[in-house]
């Protein structure tokens, strides 16, 4: 399994071993890191590595023992994204799944290298490698609007809106006090952040989401005015609990919230699951979006309550627009089809050819 990092984000040893102690777990290294990493920085100003800890501790939590590959991009003059999936598509061994935490608006984006990027990772898939994107953590609206009401709207998220990947969105409740019915992650009902979805204005609708989407579309409460979102790819596909988690940095012990939390562990949950199908003599997944939609669901927790329509706000005021998506019984743009039962997910995906 491996991360994707960027934006200068390193990770230390030494956290992660003081991590894996503070919770009893096997003490593990990093098996391979491609690319700059600074432990120091972690230390100087622990904004350095928040990011890349969090991915790396809890993927680590979660497949204990799996072989793990920190993968970081040192140029940010392009597109980060693309370099890094064509750096990858050149290897002649890479992670069986990938997580990545990172994203900016779709409509700020060049879009021929947006296509470039979902082309390669199609190809990985059909190589058996599954990528997992965080849906983003400003709701509909995005980052933009995080400060300035104005910007309202619906923006979907690049790498989020890519169809070859497998989004993940962030739920809440077990970890709030009083604890709470698992529900959308909220800036304005207890968390720092917002689950992001939506629908893409780039890439088309795929058809194996398409009777999903239409049902929500039909019957899910709250639905905004048609005309001001597109009809593309929507996401995200699934999710994961994404609020209070513990992390240390530089020494020290934060409590961070995000999607990019949400990612990492589901990322983590289907290595294990690639490691059920290894000892089985079965190939690991790859492209697994067509199964999320197929498979009985049964194999997830059904998220019905909250909506997207807030931005980020750590300061408890977050800027929170007229319009959002609700989560539904069902597939719906602001959780997917849920969280993972995880011992019947498990049995189902090891269970295929």
């Amino acid at each position: 399994m491996g991360v994707f990092e960027a934006l200068g984000q390193s990770y230390s040893d030494d956290d992660l071993a003081a991590f894996q102690s503070q919770y009893n777990l096997p003490r593990q290294k990093i098996s391979k890191i491609v690319g700059p990493n600074d432990p120091s920085s972690c230390s100087s100003d622990p904004n350095n590595c928040v990011e890349a800890t969090l991915d790396v501790e809890y993927i680590m939590a979660m497949a204990q023992g799996a072989p793990m590959t920190f993968w970081s991009i040192a140029d940010e003059n392009g597109d980060i994204f693309l370099e890094w999936i064509k750096a990858v598509s050149k290897a002649s061994a890479v992670p069986q799944v990938f997580s990545i935490s990172y994203g900016g608006p779709e409509h700020l984006q060049d879009q021929g290298d947006m296509t470039l990027f979902s082309n390669e990772v199609c190809k990985m898939g059909l190589r058996g490698m599954t990528v997992f994107v965080a849906s983003g953590d400003d709701g509909v609206a995005g980052y933009e609007a995080r400060n300035d009401k104005s910007k309202c709207g619906f923006k979907p998220e690049y790498p989020a809106n890519v169809p070859y990947v497998t989004t993940v969105g962030a739920t809440m409740g077990p970890a709030l006090n009083p604890p709470r019915d698992e529900e959308v992650c909220m800036s304005n009902k207890g968390s720092i952040i917002t689950s992001g979805g939506g629908f893409s204005d780039h890439f088309d609708q795929p058809t194996w989401q398409t009777a999903a989407v239409q049902t929500y579309l039909s019957t899910g409460p709250n639905i905004p005015p048609k005309s001001m979102f597109g009809t593309g790819r929507g996401y995200p596909d699934v999710a994961s609990l994404g609020n209070a988690y513990n992390i240390v940095v530089g020494g020290q012990w934060f409590q961070v919230s995000g999607t990019s939390a949400a990612s990492p562990v589901f990322c983590g949950m289907v290595a294990l699951v690639n490691g059920d199908r290894e000892q089985a003599g079965k190939n690991p997944i790859g492209y697994l979006n067509p199964i999320l939609y197929k498979v009985d669901k049964s194999v997830y927790n059904d998220v019905s309550d909250g909506v997207n329509n807030c931005c980020a706000g750590g300061d408890g005021s977050p800027v929170c627009c007229k319009y959002g998506f609700s989560a539904a019984k069902g597939w719906d743009p602001a959780t997917g089809w849920g969280s993972l039962d995880y011992p019947l997910f498990a049995q189902a995906i090891a269970n295929l050819p």
